[in-house]
């Protein structure tokens, strides 16, 4: 990843969990659409974690990256249910931490979670069947060399499937063409706008609370509610998936 935007959340990762009004945000808003028991910090569901399954048609004992990995609640839920191990690689140490917690206390033993970023995961040349990346591409400054080392750390045939907000200016099935890939799937997530929207409301509303909860790591958070709501009309969050040719 970027190594400087991703670092503005690593005080919050180590603090996340201490929010229990942050957690009821997020419940008020997605509904029994939250996946509650993986206490993601973002805005996938299980109705996104669902289609990224799909999508990735991982069969039993492959081998899946999960790229910006966060806290490891999509990758690990996404791993298990296909029967697939999970390699989460994340360039904050407070989320690989945590993302080794959520795994133990999911008792899925198929996870090993790493320091690594998009464009420098430190695996080897087709090193695994496929790669998912959920809401974390946004903090990546040069997305043509994401897509290369995606390209290049995956096996011939093997897909790609992420989430991301694309803003008028950019073209993410295009530079995955260019990098080797043949995209197969790009589509806007159902209530993105509607939900994303609510969720900053509310977070601005609990500003009290949420500093109290979280302490510093609440500024980033607050910072991203006040700033992003204004470019999210002509953003939107979208799924894409990819097969490398």
């Amino acid at each position: 990843m970027s190594g400087v935007a991703e670092e503005r959340y690593a005080d919050f990762y180590t603090r996340q969990l201490s929010s229990p009004t942050l957690l009821r945000i997020y419940q008020d808003v997605y509904g029994a659409d939250y996946p509650e028991e993986l206490r993601p910090f973002g805005f996938v569901t299980r109705t996104d974690l669902a289609r990224f399954t799909d999508l990735l048609a991982l069969p039993p004992g492959a081998l899946l990256v999960d790229l910006g990995c966060g806290r490891g609640g999509p990758g690990i839920e996404v791993a298990r249910k296909a029967g697939a191990r999970l390699l989460g690689l994340d360039p904050l140490e407070s989320a690989v931490a945590g993302a080794r917690r959520l795994a133990a206390e999911l008792g899925f033993t198929e996870a090993e979670f790493g320091v690594g970023g998009f464009t420098e995961t430190g695996l080897g040349e087709a090193a695994c069947d496929a790669v998912l990346s959920v809401d974390a591409l946004w903090m990546v400054w040069n997305k043509r060399a994401a897509f290369a080392e995606v390209a290049r750390v995956l096996r011939p045939g093997g897909r790609l499937v992420l989430s991301t907000w694309e803003p008028p200016y950019l073209d993410h099935a295009g530079m995955l063409e260019k990098a080797g890939f043949t995209v197969t799937a790009r589509e806007e997530t159902g209530r993105w706008l509607e939900r994303q929207t609510e969720v900053y409301r509310r977070i601005l509303l609990e500003s009290p609370a949420l500093e109290s909860e979280l302490g510093p790591g609440a500024a980033v958070l607050l910072a991203e509610a006040r700033d992003t709501p204004e470019t999210l009309p002509t953003t939107p969050r979208i799924i894409v998936a990819a097969t490398l040719n």
